[in-house]
């Protein structure tokens, strides 16, 4: 008994022991914590006594005329960020006005505008602010890879994705318009889009506060804006902006700049989200800006391109954006937002005016499933009856068909007797029609025919016919040597002997068959060709063309384009002085056949082929003023840009339109008593016209 009492002693006095010891970890006092244990419990706290400053700059991301953005380490918050810096804020003006853009910014708190989260001054680069560092990329970059046709960015960025970047701009630019804030600078360069759906509008360095006096600060936003103190005052009497994306009101010096000013930008960008282009043409920023005060805008469907199409109804929605009129604009952008909302959900946009087959065709996509059902139901219906109607003709085909067998039978018969006789005759009726036809379109295979019926035995005058043929067959394939052969063999035929002389002399210039003329040579000789059949001479040009390298330059083919003009149109206007009419500028090749005698510019063998003369010539620019010209086709399969034909009247002025719509010409001269006025001003809004 007395050992179990020790050992009870013993347990007792082990459990007080490590009760000692748990409540003493668990009730631990603060000044047994050495300093390093207890700075280590308050690190930010600490980072903020011993941060000397704030920001640690990494690396630069962009520099353009008025800012310089580099990327920075917030050293209070631990973040990374973006700091712009002024480039050209020299003295206290320019630094005001830098200023001026980063307080806008800050009161301008929403989820689509980048917002801004320090401003100040720095000793050594003067005023700077901090905003959000978004990975990804400018919407120009997105546009300029999807023009190029990359297929990552095609994946990426399909039209319904465009269209959702566009509607968060579109909310951005909205709620800056309800405080009164216009952005005046709206373009792809301004839009960052993030790597996981940020959209941010960004730059409100051009940005204007209208002093609305109706408009009355909400509950939510009771501190207005302040226009005395955020405007830039050095916009008076200047002007700023990018070109293609100012409305012609931004333009002038003393233009009105309203809600629809911004409006037209956002058309603009629509534009360029539907064509990778801008919405005016031109080659120079001057250029640029005088279409637009014009108002040329070319409507984007006169923009398709052969692998994508741009739905009409977003076609409107920009075209009524840009409008020339500002209060023809959506009277806000919330009203042009809603047009796009409509796109997407599968609903006409009023500015469409949709007629009622559109609606039908859009409401049956909208209601796909049960458009499938009724169509479902219909088709069986169909088959249903189909299947009956083919059982009673099944049956009535069936009694037919005893009585058509015993016909078919004597037939037959008959046919076999005839066959025997008719195969004789197969080879004389395949001489004949190669004797007889002016067509050498496969003059080859009529070659090789000629050549089986010279074998049989037949009189003189049908052989030396033969050859005549199988001579001019071998002269429209250049195959001189073996024409001169079968023009000897068939004797002295006048009807022949200019092309006997011609091969004669071309045999010696290519003894080899094989070998082709060169277009000089060619254009050579159809000039020497005089009296020569006209159809003989256009199938020698047709077989040339058919095996000429693609890779024969403009000038090569100069001569011959004229020489075969001279021929169609039974003129002599081919001299070696006019070969400098072709001339190579930096848009292309330019041809001036001003004054010329031609009235036909394309080949036309019927039914077989058609081609224009001066399509390999590639020419961006044609002069045919005052030139016997009357029929707008002729120019068909040519792409000028630039088409000069003063002095010319087209009677036909419809085919005349159509026309420079296929060759996708920007700019036309032409003489304006010709032409009514209302047609001119329908061609002035799509392309520039010169009128004399």
């Amino acid at each position: 008994m007395a050992k179990e009492k020790d050992n009870d002693k013993d347990l007792e006095g082990a459990f007080i022991k490590r009760s000692k010891t748990l409540r003493s970890f668990y009730h631990a006092e603060s000044e047994q914590l050495s300093e390093s244990e207890q700075s280590s419990l308050t690190p930010i706290l600490n980072s903020l006594k011993q941060c000397v400053s704030r920001y640690e700059e990494i690396t630069e991301i962009a520099v353009g005329g008025e800012k310089q953005i580099t990327k920075a380490h917030d050293n209070l918050l631990n973040r990374h960020v973006a700091l712009a810096f002024s480039v050209r804020a020299k003295n206290n003006l320019d630094q005001e006005q830098f200023l001026r853009e980063a307080r806008l910014t800050a009161n301008l708190a929403h989820p689509n505008i980048m917002p801004v989260y320090n401003i100040g001054i720095d000793e050594k680069r003067g005023p700077f602010f901090s905003m959000e560092l978004v990975p990804g990329d400018s919407l120009k970059t997105i546009i300029s890879k999807l023009k190029e046709g990359d297929e990552e960015y095609k994946r990426n960025y399909p039209l319904k994705v465009l269209l959702n970047i566009f509607l968060k701009i579109c909310d951005a630019i909205s709620y800056a318009h309800s405080r009164n804030v216009l952005h005046l600078d709206i373009k792809p360069d301004n839009i960052r889009v993030g790597d996981f759906g940020e959209v941010f509008v960004c730059d409100w360095g051009l940005a204007r506060i209208l002093n609305n006096k109706e408009s009355s600060p909400t509950k939510e936003e009771d501190d207005q804006l302040d226009a005395d103190i955020l405007n830039d005052m050095t916009l008076c009497g200047t002007m700023k902006g990018t070109p293609g994306f100012m409305a012609p009101e931004q333009i002038e010096l003393d233009g009105t700049k309203s809600y629809q000013t911004d409006i037209y930008a956002l058309g603009a960008l629509l534009y360029m989200l539907l064509t990778y282009k801008l919405p005016v043409r031109g080659s120079s920023a001057n250029e640029i800006i005088e279409n637009t005060k014009k108002g040329h805008i070319i409507s984007p469907i006169g923009r398709l391109k052969s692998d994508w199409q741009i739905p009409n109804s977003l076609a409107m929605v920009a075209m009524k954006a840009l409008s020339f009129n500002p209060e023809k604009r959506y009277k806000t952008v919330r009203a042009l937002r809603k047009d796009i909302d409509s796109y997407l959900a599968g609903y006409p946009t009023k500015a469409e005016r949709a007629s009622w087959i559109t609606r039908l065709t859009l409401l049956v996509k909208r209601h796909n499933q049960i458009t499938f059902v009724i169509l479902f139901f219909l088709l069986l219906l169909s088959a249903v009856i189909a299947k009956y109607i083919i059982t009673i003709e099944h049956e009535k085909a069936d009694a037919i068909l005893a009585k058509n067998r015993a016909e078919e039978s004597f037939a037959l018969f008959l046919n076999e007797q005839k066959r025997s006789s008719e195969l004789g005759k197969n080879l004389d009726q395949a001489l004949l029609y190669t004797v007889q036809t002016r067509d050498f379109i496969n003059a080859p295979s009529m070659i090789h025919v000629l050549e089986t019926g010279l074998r049989k035995n037949m009189d003189p005058a049908q052989k030396q016919n033969l050859l005549k043929q199988k001579g001019i067959l071998h002269f429209v394939l250049q195959e001189f040597s073996a024409a001169v052969n079968c023009f000897e063999n068939a004797g002295d035929l006048q009807e022949v002997a200019r092309l006997k002389t011609l091969s004669k002399k071309y045999a010696v210039q290519k003894p080899t068959d094989s070998v082709r003329l060169t277009d000089r040579q060619l254009a050579a000789l159809i000039n020497e060709s005089n009296k020569a059949d006209t159809m003989t001479i256009l199938y020698l040009y047709y077989h040339h063309m058919k095996r000429r390298s693609a890779t024969a330059s403009p000038e090569q083919y100069t001569p011959l384009a004229l020489a075969i003009l001279d021929k169609i149109n039974k003129t002599h206007f081919f001299t070696e002085k006019h070969l400098s009419r072709l001339k190579q500028s930096s848009s292309g090749y330019e041809l001036d056949l001003s004054k010329a005698p031609y009235s036909i510019y394309s080949l036309n063998i019927a039914g077989v082929y058609r081609r224009n003369i001066l399509q390999p010539l590639n020419l961006s620019s044609l002069n045919i003023s005052y030139s016997k010209l009357t029929n707008p086709q002729e120019l068909q399969g040519l792409k000028l840009d630039h088409l000069y034909m003063y002095g010319i009247h087209f009677r036909n002025k419809k085919q005349f339109v159509k026309q420079l719509f296929r060759m996708q010409t920007r700019y036309v001269g032409l003489t304006k008593k010709y032409y009514p006025k209302p047609l001119l001003n329908e061609l002035k809004k799509i392309m520039t016209v010169d009128e004399q």
